[in-house]
């Protein structure tokens, strides 16, 4: 893979009334296509043209709206959305932008929200994005700010800014999503950065600078960026788009705000950067201390993210399914520190270099024990046998998910954690994190655990 960053996407945002009268196309139709179907039908669309390779039901579109399975036929369009799923590095995405403007869902919704005046926070990081957006959107709302949380987390930009009025928009952005955005001006909050979705972009460099390119035009003083992250932000940002937790936060109040139910180094990393862009965006976390302290004491940890979701003999299993690259898994046995862990690992492979996991997986104090299912998981092994240097591991290979639960019940004392933290994608198995977590839990089920998913 190339590690040179690819050209920039050739895109760029407008407004929905300049979709009036135009002929509009769609690529891809799932959430975002949908809702970028609905806006510009709303807008006054001459027509609209959906393009998908899976089959379009014909009587499940709107008037005006028609479908093809041939990305082509949409070089005949003004104006063309492209879904966030797919890559503008793509022979055909650049062929298609030869020809036409093309723009996403994301970026008009940014620019119509900026034209209106809304204010708006992008929080975005290879981790931690959806943890911190939800967040920050909650002790806003907590402290008399109201706050719609979408993007990312499956409710798409296009679809919540109708209903905006006067609330703080926080958007959870992608690195797919923010590759297309070059104007966004608003304040904006960077959890972490680690190699991921090597495959969309390309590679490391290209990701990074896609991953922080929806920063690249706000102004000084804008951005907050965790410690973790803002080596790499500094490479692809101005220093003085920046802003560290700590120069914002009142003193005293990270170590008033503790985030029980959000366990990790990782987690109160989330939080003071949560905390800081609410400060960014006008909240006095002082005169509202007690609301602060209140909302974060509140928050749980969302779904698929260190969730505990069953009981069996005394064993906690735990469903980390959203974790998808080696750094996230990290993230986890940190959390985990002090408990025996048992680690059912493995994934769709984009490449992705799982030494640094392996290390710790050998190096860790507290007993650990490594269950891998398919793809990644054959290199994991091995890697972590070549870190062991003939020393024992407790590594165990198995074929399928089942196979793997089933040794990790088979091999996991009274007291311990069976964590299910992939580190990587789910799709060579199953169509998404969610399948992955919900046959997780079903094979728990089928083996007799107690359900034990916080409220």
């Amino acid at each position: 893979m190339d590690p040179r960053p690819a050209p920039p996407p050739r895109e760029r945002s407008l407004r929905l009334a300049e979709l009036a009268g135009r002929r509009v196309g769609v690529w891809g139709h799932g959430r975002e296509g949908r809702a970028a179907v609905s806006a510009a039908l709303a807008a006054g669309a001459a027509s609209v043209l959906v393009a998908d390779s899976r089959p379009v039901d014909p009587a499940a579109l709107p008037g005006g709206v028609t479908a093809t399975p041939d990305v082509a036929d949409l070089a005949g369009c003004d104006v063309v959305f492209r879904s966030p799923g797919i890559s503008p590095y793509r022979e055909d995405a650049r062929a298609l932008a030869d020809r036409t403007l093309v723009t996403t869902g994301t970026g008009v919704a940014l620019a119509e929200a900026a034209a209106r005046e809304v204010p708006v926070l992008c929080v975005t990081g290879t981790k931690g994005k959806s943890t911190t957006s939800a967040l920050a959107a909650a002790v806003l709302t907590a402290a008399g700010r109201p706050a719609v949380h979408a993007g990312n987390i499956g409710t798409p930009l296009l679809d919540v800014l109708p209903g905006v009025g006067d609330r703080t928009l926080v958007v959870e952005v992608s690195s797919y999503q923010a590759a297309a955005v070059p104007d966004f001006a608003g304040r904006g909050a960077l959890t972490s950065l680690a190699p991921e979705h090597l495959d969309w972009h390309g590679s490391a460099e290209t990701y990074y600078r896609d991953k922080l390119r929806v920063f690249s035009s706000c102004p000084e003083g804008s951005v907050v960026v965790s410690a973790q992250a803002r080596p790499l932000a500094e490479e692809h940002l101005d220093a003085g788009r920046l802003v560290d937790p700590a120069d914002v936060l009142p003193a005293g109040l990270a170590a008033r705000v503790q985030p029980v139910h959000l366990p990790g180094a990782h987690n109160r990393s989330n939080v003071e950067v949560a905390l800081a862009a609410c400060a960014l965006l006008g909240l006095d976390l002082t005169a509202r201390a007690d609301d602060v302290t209140a909302a974060v004491a509140a928050f749980r940890a969302l779904p698929h993210r260190l969730s505990p979701v069953a009981t069996l003999g005394g064993v906690t299993f735990v469903d980390d399914t959203l974790s998808t690259t080696p750094v996230s898994v990290l993230a986890a046995l940190d959390a985990l520190a002090g408990r025996p862990v048992t680690l059912i690992a493995g994934g769709q492979d984009r490449g992705l270099d799982y030494t640094g996991l392996a290390a710790t997986l050998v190096a860790r104090r507290e007993e650990v024990a490594l269950v891998t299912v398919p793809d990644t998981g054959a290199r994991l092994a091995d890697d972590v046998r070549r870190e062991a240097a003939g020393a024992a591991v407790r590594l165990t290979e198995t074929a399928s998910l089942a196979e793997a639960v089933a040794a990790a019940i088979a091999g996991t004392a009274p007291g311990g954690v069976v964590l299910l933290s992939p580190g990587a994608p789910s799709y060579n198995r199953f169509r998404d994190f969610e399948e992955l977590a919900a046959t997780y839990e079903q094979i728990l089920v089928d083996a007799g655990a107690e359900r034990v998913r916080a409220s």
